[in-house]
């Protein structure tokens, strides 16, 4: 055959090639992800979780997320947040809702109830390493991670900061130093040479406001006659009580009318418990 005829046969082929799979493209397109839920983030008002015995219940009351069940206490948004993504999340895989034991969802042992929609998480897939995800009568595989961001004890959602962004201290009373807001701050210390500028307690003030506890425990009800007290006035009127015991290692706080205690490193407990810290940081840097 001579070469011209060789190169009018491979066009025509390639045509040819060209014209099926122009054909047949839109059966070879990825599939479109099944999504696993209709509701948005935003407008949750409820959440349920359930881990075996243990139940974790929140609630979302002026754009602000509380525990009601085990305990009453003021929740981390950015971890609410993290849950909720489950609502925007997509599988590649509708499977059969035939046989959940299979899937590990025939008595599921992690629940996520949001609003009205429920979600059971079941097993790994073998190959694909995805979790089983049963919602609506159906079966998906998702990744892990949804089922990573469920806390597993009551105080991983909680808020770490002593105080909520509306609780605005104006007066600290602690055992050797008073200080009270009227126009500017006032320090009343009778063991202190040094004086403190408004900037100097301005920052005291907002280290109490913006420190993250290290993590958070229960109040164990036992009664405690060593710790320190501490009152703290708000500029609502409403005045909390704290109690602080201070070691060699960290600084735990118990906020009384929550039965909350919070755990900080010492070094970050002696700067909340004495204003005057950073002078005497200063003394012993000099040194």
């Amino acid at each position: 055959m001579h070469s011209h005829s060789w190169l009018n046969l491979i066009m025509f082929v390639t045509v040819i090639a060209l014209a099926a799979f122009l054909y047949i493209k839109p059966s070879l397109q990825e599939e479109v992800p099944y999504k696993i839920s209709s509701l948005s983030a935003e407008t949750v008002q409820y959440i349920r979780i359930t881990r075996q015995d243990a139940l974790i219940e929140l609630s979302r009351s002026d754009n602000r997320w509380q525990m009601r069940k085990p305990m009453q206490g003021r929740v981390n948004g950015i971890k609410v947040e993290r849950i909720l993504e489950i609502l925007s999340a997509t599988s590649q895989y509708l499977l059969s809702p035939v046989n959940l034991s299979r899937y590990g969802l025939a008595s599921p042992v992690l629940e996520l109830q949001v609003d009205q929609e429920l979600f059971s998480f079941g097993d790994l897939a073998p190959i694909t390493g995805e979790q089983y995800l049963a919602t609506k009568q159906q079966v998906f595989l998702i990744s892990p991670r949804y089922a990573a961001t469920l806390p597993v004890l009551p105080t991983d959602l909680l808020d770490s900061r002593v105080f909520s962004e509306d609780e605005i201290p104006v007066e600290f009373e602690l055992a050797h130093i008073h200080l009270k807001h009227g126009e500017h701050w006032q320090v009343n210390s009778q063991h202190e040479e040094h004086t403190l500028s408004q900037d100097e307690l301005n920052q005291w003030v907002q280290n109490w406001q913006l420190v993250h506890a290290t993590y958070l425990t229960l109040d164990s009800g036992k009664a405690d006659t060593d710790g320190e007290e501490i009152s703290i006035m708000l500029r609502d009127g409403r005045k909390i009580k704290l109690s602080a015991e201070q070691n060699e290692s960290e600084l735990i706080l118990l906020r009384e009318d929550e039965g909350i205690r919070y755990h900080f490193p010492s070094s970050i407990g002696k700067r909340l418990l004495d204003p005057f810290s950073i002078h005497k940081e200063q003394a012993v840097f000099a040194e």
